[in-house]
């Protein structure tokens, strides 16, 4: 695992190609004068880091030049190492900049501690600098989208809200910021000469950022209505954000588009896009067990016990309880569902990532702007029974048919080798079919109102339902839940698992397929519930459990996150829900759902966990270079080994003891770089980036959190030393945690002083009695001082499942 050094990683590597020093612009300037306000500029002490050129180039993220301009994905300089395993390379996977991350700016001396609201202007424009006659869209406030801070030399702005997705923006950086001398800043020389406009480049490799350098000051001027004057600024660029959700939604409508009856699955997922050749026609197939009593069926599933770490005593235990509440009421079906897998099983399981179904919209846009290639391509698209004018004025309403093509060159080479999956390309093609086991629990006489979606948490598996599902059984619910790619029964052949090693599923070394983990995770809750409906419209569900279970397009199934099942939860229901096709979208629709101690932006969500935050910066510190390898390496930590749970944490706090300062900004530093790597990687399938969507759609939603949760935490402050509990290296981030990601959903707050005890859309805060998992069960099985705790939450999730208002108790012996 290499992290991602944002201070030296264009360092040592040419920006643009014949591109010689600083004094050696490439192309050919008209005249070498430059205007007096510009000469102003370099005359300030302090300048800003502009590069373009030679061993010392350097560029500020994000901009538009370190973006690939055929295939719409970030190319940032890899120094030769194009691996995903190196994140810079891993970022290249991705449609654009992040939506959540700052933007670091750096100059060439310190800067003052206070800079001014009007240093920084950012617009959003309508359309990109390469599109004709863009204009600004939104000037963005200070204050209320972003706000400024310095540390050191470096400028940093703080997003307060996420930029939008698949989004123009421009950025630029003016003379009111002063330095830590109250002198204003100044420019570069390689800025001063994109900027000037008596030295023009008519040709070569800076013309084009030249062009695009003095039409975003343009544009600054004129999105700011006159009150940013272009001679002021010292530095400026544009930039575009990656799509948010692309690769779900368009999924989705490739599943969409197989219900329709002139199409199947295999006329969809066909050639390059199902390449092993699986039988995609069973996708949805559902296949159901005989039903036993819960009592029967935990007594004889050994998964409880080697999925979840639990004991005989325990097993015992729940089967004891529920026959003394609840004995014969509960039955469970285990049985099976057809899912498309995307990734690999094999020995690149942890390697590579999704692989596209389509070439790239964009890179066929490239090729086919020479008119001989368009004749070319024309000439496939016919032979493919494919429209050419369709194609050429609306080519994403053919991705169905384009699924599985792969269209050559003149010269014989394909269009796009990569299959990098991207907005221009989102569908994955299916690498296999696997039948996924699930659990279903039904009422064993009563009466089924409704069905309940349920996704586990990290390191769990399906089989903890069994602790809770009588409730909502007794709510009139029945309760399906599957495992997450990588846990309990979807282990792979080779014994990989979140079991095994978190890591396996949390993929740490190659980010993209960590990504597509959670991707992968998602489209199977998109998958299975359409599936319900599916079946059920089949007449499949005949003879079954769920029979008597009431239409799920009339009465869309709900569904229930715990933890990682919630993070996973919130981008796969707002996808299921957003609007496609009135004929198709009922397949897809949940009615309402609830997030348990779940959060947003997952990079600095883990870095600020007591669980998964030291073994995150264990990893990122060995392969670091800052020395912290060599000491794990000397034995320095073997004394720590007894204590697993505290291993890590412990080594890294007696690495940063041999020199406090210095290692803590080692290790903070490599953290917060990596974490910018990571980000970039996730937000298109982040929590967080997903929330305004699903509450623009209205979808009624449940979450609550425990106070000091250990494992997602509330919300990431920054910076914890050990001696204030586990220690934290990581950058305050306002949406980090499960508090950022409820009022992004405009919940209302409920506690035992704010709130009503009947709500619709409730963030529920439980007091710090209770524990990260107490909604799954009592976790103190001594004391049971967590007991309440889980009957409240149990209470208020079913009541919400069952009726959408959530029945709470505003005691202060259970909540905030």
């Amino acid at each position: 695992m290499k992290p991602l050094y944002l201070a030296s990683i264009i360092s040592g590597a040419l920006l643009l190609s014949a591109c010689g020093g600083e004094s050696e612009l490439s192309g050919t300037p008209t005249t070498a004068a430059y205007e007096q306000h510009i000469q102003a500029l370099l005359s300030k002490p302090t300048k800003v880091v502009y590069t373009l050129q030679g061993a010392n180039a350097d560029v500020p993220f994000p901009t538009f030049a370190l973006m690939n301009t055929v295939d719409g994905t970030l190319e940032i300089p890899t120094g030769g190492n194009d691996a995903l395993s190196n994140p810079i390379a891993a970022m290249g996977q991705t449609d654009g900049w992040s939506t959540t991350s700052p933007i670091a700016i750096k100059f060439d001396k310190p800067l003052t501690s206070t800079p001014a609201a009007t240093s920084v202007t950012m617009v959003k424009l309508t359309k990109g600098l390469t599109s004709d006659s863009p204009l600004p869209e939104k000037l963005l406030t200070y204050g209320v989208d972003y706000v400024l801070k310095t540390q050191g030399t470096t400028l940093i702005v703080i997003p307060l809200i996420d930029l939008t997705g698949s989004s123009e923006y421009i950025i630029a950086v003016n003379n009111t910021l002063l330095d830590a001398n109250g002198d204003s800043v100044g420019t570069s020389q390689s800025y001063a000469a994109l900027k000037s406009q008596t030295k023009i480049y008519s040709e070569g490799s800076l013309a084009t950022v030249q062009q695009v350098v003095q039409g975003v000051e343009a544009l600054i001027h004129a999105g700011s209505a006159g009150a940013i004057d272009p001679n002021s600024i010292v530095y400026s660029t544009w930039f575009s954000t990656q799509s948010i959700g692309a690769t779900l939604y368009a999924t989705k409508g490739m599943l969409a588009a197989a219900q329709d009856p002139t199409k199947s699955y295999s006329d969809i997922w066909k050639g390059s896009a199902n390449p092993n050749n699986a039988d995609v026609n069973r996708i949805g197939e559902m296949t159901f067990s005989t039903p036993v009593d819960l009592a029967t069926a935990l007594a004889s599933d050994d998964n409880f016990t080697t999925y979840l770490g639990l004991s005989n005593d325990t097993r015992n235990a729940v089967i004891a309880n529920y026959n003394s509440v609840a004995a014969g009421t509960v039955s469970v079906t285990k049985g099976t569902i057809t899912l498309p897998y995307y990734l690999e099983t094999g020995d690149s399981w942890n390697t590579q990532p999704f692989e596209s179904g389509t070439d790239s919209l964009a890179i066929t846009k490239s090729i086919i702007s020479d008119s001989a290639e368009q004749a070319n391509f024309a000439a496939q698209l016919q032979a493919n029974n494919i429209n050419p004018s369709t194609f050429l004025t609306d080519p994403e309403s053919l991705l169905a048919d384009l699924m599985g093509l792969s269209f050559t060159k003149l010269d014989g080479s394909v269009f796009d080798s990569e299959r990098i999956v991207t907005r221009y390309s989102p569908v994955p093609a299916v690498k296999s079919l696997q039948d996924v086991n699930f659990l279903l629990y039904t009422p064993t006489s009563a009466t089924i109102s409704g069905i309940v979606v349920y996704q586990h948490g990290i390191t769990s598996a399906k089989e903890n339902s069994y602790l809770f599902a009588t409730n909502l059984v007794k709510a009139g619910q029945a309760v399906i839940a599957i495992d997450a790619p990588l846990h309990g029964d979807r282990r792979l052949p080779n014994g990989a698992s979140a079991q095994r090693d978190v890591t396996d599923y949390m993929n740490l070394t190659v980010l993209p397929v960590a990504r597509d983990n959670i991707r992968q995770s998602m489209l199977d809750i998109m998958t299975l519930r359409m599936a319900l409906s599916t079946n059920q419209a089949m007449l499949r569900f005949i003879d079954t459990p769920l029979a008597a279970l009431p239409s799920t397009i009339t009465t869309p199934p709900t569904f229930i996150g715990h933890s990682l099942g919630g993070v996973l939860g919130v981008p796969a229901i707002t996808q299921a829900n957003a609007p496609l096709n009135a004929s198709v979208d009922p397949l897809f629709r949940f009615n309402r759902a609830a997030f348990v101690n779940s959060g947003g932006q997952i990079a600095n969500l883990l870095l600020g966990s007591d669980s998964f935050g030291p073994l995150v910066t264990h990893n990122i510190a060995l392969s670091a270079g800052i020395g912290y390898d060599t000491f794990v390496n000397s034995r320095a930590c073997d004394q720590f080994a007894a204590d697993p749970d505290t291993y890590f944490d412990s080594c890294l706090s007696a690495f940063k003891l041999i020199s406090p300062i210095e290692n803590t900004a080692k290790i903070l530093t490599t953290n917060t770089e990596f974490s910018y790597a990571v980000q970039t990687v996730l937000d298109t399938a982040d929590p967080y980036t997903h929330a305004s969507t699903l509450k623009a759609i209205a979808t009624p939603v449940y979450m609550a959190q425990v106070k000091g949760d250990g494992t997602v935490p509330n919300n990431v402050p920054g910076y914890i030393d050990q001696g204030q509990g586990v220690s934290k290296y990581v950058q305050q981030s306002i949406f980090a945690g499960t508090e950022p990601l409820a009022a992004k959903l405009g919940l209302t707050v409920v506690s035992s002083s704010q709130g009503g005890s009947a709500e619709t859309t409730p963030f529920v805060r439980f007091s710090a009695l209770g524990q990260h998992s107490s909604y799954i069960s009592v976790q103190d099985t001594r004391a049971y001082s967590d007991l309440a705790h889980h009957q409240e939450m149990q209470s208020e999730v079913s009541s919400f499942i069952a009726t959408g208002t959530a029945l709470i108790s505003n005691s202060a012996s259970v909540l905030e």
